[in-house]
């Protein structure tokens, strides 16, 4: 076997309170043969103390890749982990078990949105850095780990950069092998490699792993007549997603589930949603006020009203790849329109919501957030991503009724900034910083919004205890070449048993630049 076998990394992933996966790749097998690998897991990075260890198969028919679901762990604890085979060892990766019973802190890196073509992944690095140092338990990826775009894209679509990093394929993903040769490209990304060896990564699923603008029986650009049926799309797509990510499945007789609950003891309940795969299809105008339309599906939506009724923990977290929050009114200022039209916030041509949001699926919306304003829920925060910019949002049914009676939040919305996909400096082309009006604007004509950054791209540090959550956006100096540089562009925390977002200055810590 050739001594590069595992040129596509380890990684780590899903892991619960005794036990996580771990995942590698053999690189150069025959194709039609199944290849035994080795693995073990062990207290030390030398892998001298052994807790476990096995033989398991990288499969043809699983494009050779390497699941193993390590259990008998012990909660709250670092561990090691590597793989052989003939002529061949990989390197060594730290994983993590999540913690049980009363659980006094925890602390995980929130990401969304790495587009390969539009930059390189510098935050993934920061991250790891973190990560080795042992400042994360986990990273929690809410949705478009890879794009299936065309790196000549359609017009509804961002170019990526002229940085030298093409997609592989160059034709949009619709096969089983295209998505499998985007992902390997992905994972053979230097701060790819990196992260997924140092942290364990609990994944939520967004369009991109699918196609852009996805839905239950389609997608925007997905025509039959050229592409073939959208259901053997959509099966090749979550294949190749549960074969090159560290997951198991949270229902092992459904390949296409994503939703679930992740406990963190007494401290926090975490939710995963999709609101993608399972959604009746987008669409504009009165329809888009029909009380039988779903973003979840009617099983999803119930397990998550159920999950978070519930819950007893300290925290209530839901990881919503999609933003929650309403970014539209009918009255925007016209200085506004551009920048929200540009973030694809607002819709393209008209003065509309955005049908691919949860604006999009208003009466669902505000069915979820009336049951749980009846149930008297505390303590939510809601995690989100997709739209590629950084906000901190109170949490209502309708902000705009709500700043007019005083009315108290549901919860909090904290949204993270893009891994690299192209936000509103990128769009138009001036220095991060540019959008400062843009995003002054918007706090102001949205009550519920405390502060946005259009410009920034990195991750959401959240560090919680049984006291408070406090939300960290870490921005890295840039995508368009490597860069080691971070800096801290806000800081809120939301105090236990009150819904609310106070701002936090350090000036030891802060850096702003302009």
């Amino acid at each position: 076997m050739d001594s590069n076998a595992f040129a596509n990394g380890i990684a780590s992933g899903d892991p619960l309170a005794d036990r996580v996966v771990i995942w590698t790749h053999v690189s150069g097998a025959d194709p039609g043969a199944d290849v035994p690998v080795s693995w073990c897991v062990a207290r030390d990075h030398r892998l001298s103390q052994l807790v476990a260890q096995g033989t398991a198969v990288a499969s043809a028919d699983r494009d050779h890749t390497v699941h193993v679901d390590v259990t008998g762990l012990d909660p709250a604890t670092t561990y090691y982990y590597g793989f052989d085979l003939p002529g061949a060892v990989s390197a060594v990766g730290r994983t993590r078990t999540l913690p049980a019973g009363h659980v006094p802190r925890a602390r995980f890196a929130v990401v969304s949105c790495a587009k390969f073509n539009a930059g390189f992944f510098n935050a993934y690095d920061r991250i790891a850095d973190r990560a080795e140092a042992g400042d994360l338990d986990f990273l929690l990826h809410l949705g478009d780990y890879i794009y299936e775009a065309s790196n000549t894209p359609p017009k509804n679509q961002t170019p990526g950069a002229d940085i030298g990093r093409p997609f592989a394929p160059l034709h949009e993903c619709v096969t089983l092998d295209d998505y499998r040769t985007r992902y390997r490209q992905y994972v053979a990304d230097a701060a790819v490699q990196r992260v997924r060896a140092m942290v364990p990564v609990i994944p939520a699923i967004d369009d991109h792993e699918l196609a852009d603008g996805a839905w239950r029986d389609g997608a925007d650009n997905h025509d039959e007549a050229v592409f073939g049926p959208w259901a053997d799309r959509k099966a090749a797509a979550f294949q190749a997603r549960e074969e090159w990510l560290p997951i198991r499945r949270p229902d092992p007789s459904d390949p296409m589930r994503v939703f679930r609950a992740v406990s963190l003891g007494d401290l926090a309940d975490l939710v995963l949603t999709d609101a993608r795969s399972r959604r009746d299809r987008p669409v504009v105008g009165e329809a888009m006020a029909d009380p039988q339309r779903t973003a979840l599906g009617a099983e999803q939506r119930e397990w998550l009203l159920d999950q978070l009724t519930s819950s007893t923990a300290a925290w209530r977290l839901w990881g919503n790849p999609s933003v929650l929050s309403t970014t539209f009114r009918p009255d925007l200022p016209e200085d506004l329109l551009e920048p929200l039209r540009k973030l694809k916030l607002i819709h393209p041509d008209q003065i509309l919501c955005d049908q691919d949001q949860w604006d999009g699926y208003p009466a669902e919306r505000d069915a979820i957030l009336a049951r749980l304003e009846a149930e008297q829920l505390e303590d939510l925060v809601v995690l989100s991503g997709d739209i590629h910019v950084g906000m901190a949002l109170d949490l209502h049914r309708d902000p705009f009724a709500a700043a007019a009676t005083g009315a108290r939040p549901l919860g909090v919305e904290l949204i993270t900034a893009s891994l690299t996909s192209q936000n509103l400096d990128d769009k138009l082309g001036y220095a991060y910083g540019g959008s400062r009006h843009a995003q002054d604007r918007f706090v102001e004509t949205f009550p519920h919004a405390h502060w946005a950054d259009f410009d920034g791209h990195g991750y959401l540090l959240v560090d919680l205890d049984h006291e408070r959550l406090e939300a960290t956006w870490c921005f890295v100096d840039g995508v368009l070449e490597p860069t080691d540089a971070e800096f801290r562009a806000a800081t809120y925390r939301v105090p236990r048993g009150r819904a609310e977002l106070v701002p936090v200055i350090d000036p030891l810590l802060a850096t702003t630049r302009r």
